[in-house]
């Protein structure tokens, strides 16, 4: 068993206190700081057009030949220390990181494919999306159901819940907006923690235990359709949060799963409401790429109205990445280790969505 250890500033975050960490904030705290607001310069612009065209050159515009390639292979100029500031805010900051002004109108689909791609591949390494393999996800309105337990929500243009994604580090490049709404709002969940232990430590119980997780039907043949995980993760003297009501409340609901216990449901509708109550929001604009730490910060947003003409419709490229020393992974991010990867997976990226 790992021994709860902490440093001379953060001592280490234990079950039943309260827990000291850079990434406890609220929604007004948050946006009162500019440490993880990044505004693109004209060098980094300019410098990062130039290396993707070059790099588009040689792979012959094929997004998939991106797979075959490694870090060394893209020089980030300017924004490399950019890259480097944004990761530090990730891993011993806010949790948070929020680039704005890549030049999406001077770069073709490919081009800006090979940015982004470069930038994950100097925080991280990436990882499926889906079952299909897509290493670059595609949020997008596809005409799925939010309360079908086999569909994921950033398919729909629903309102969705406050939740985390299975990874470390969740990348969103804006290809292009909404007609009205899709607002991005973010938590601390590092303050949702502290927030129930003040206020409600009798449901602290309830979250540091295993609820049961949906697999939204990506598993192979000969798995189970859920898995288990706690919200509140104490890993290694560091709280680690896995959180998605609609992730959890679909997994109780499978036939072959437990039922949620009231005091379950009366937990997680809690957490719900600090993080409404503790939230920042933000507006996508084209060319943004937002950055959040999965087991300190949760994210959602609001529902949306697209436009009608299908070029237009809002887009939002999705990067998984898994980040070397970062936090321990929850039980949550660690059943998808490899992504959402299974046996008839390969690995593709596509520039546009093909369902």
């Amino acid at each position: 068993m790992a021994v709860a250890t902490g440093t001379a500033d953060r001592p280490a975050a234990v079950s039943g206190r309260p827990v000291v960490d850079p990434a406890d904030w609220t929604g007004t705290e948050l946006r009162s700081r500019n440490d993880w607001r990044f505004e693109a310069t004209g060098a980094e612009s300019a410098h990062l057009v130039d290396m993707a065209r070059a790099a588009a050159a040689r792979l012959n515009g094929d997004p998939n030949r991106l797979l075959e390639t490694s870090r060394s292979d893209f020089d980030l100029g300017p924004f490399t220390e950019r890259a480097t500031a944004m990761l530090d805010r990730l891993r011993d900051g806010p949790g948070v990181a929020f680039y704005r002004g890549l030049p999406m109108d001077e770069l073709s689909l490919m081009e800006a494919a090979v940015v982004y791609w470069a930038i994950g591949l100097h925080m991280g390494v990436a990882q499926s999306n889906n079952p299909e393999g897509d290493m670059i996800g595609h949020v997008l309105d596809a005409g799925r159901d939010y309360d079908n337990p086999k569909h994921r929500g950033y398919q729909t243009s629903a309102t969705m819940d406050y939740h985390c994604d299975q990874t470390d580090a969740v990348g969103l490049l804006c290809i292009h907006t909404a007609k009205s709404g899709g607002q991005s709002k973010i938590a601390s969940s590092v303050r949702l923690y502290n927030e129930v232990q003040r206020r409600r430590p009798d449901l602290v119980d309830a979250l540091t235990s295993p609820y049961c997780w949906t697999k939204h039907a990506e598993q192979d043949a000969d798995e189970r359709p859920w898995y288990e995980s706690p919200v509140f993760n104490f890993l290694d003297g560091r709280l680690c949060t896995a959180f998605g009501p609609q992730h959890i409340m679909k997994g109780h609901a499978l036939a072959e799963a437990p039922d949620m216990t009231p005091r379950q449901r009366e937990a997680i509708d809690f957490v719900s409401a600090l993080a409404e109550e503790h939230h920042a929001a933000m507006s996508f604009r084209r060319g943004d790429i937002q950055f959040l730490n999965n087991y300190t910060v949760v994210h959602t947003r609001t529902g949306f109205v697209d436009w009608p003409e299908p070029e237009r419709k809002r887009v939002l490229w999705r990067l998984w990445l898994r980040v070397p020393d970062f936090r321990p992974a929850t039980p949550y991010s660690a059943q998808w280790s490899r992504g959402v990867s299974l046996r008839r997976t390969q690995q593709q990226i596509q520039l546009v969505y093909s369902g």
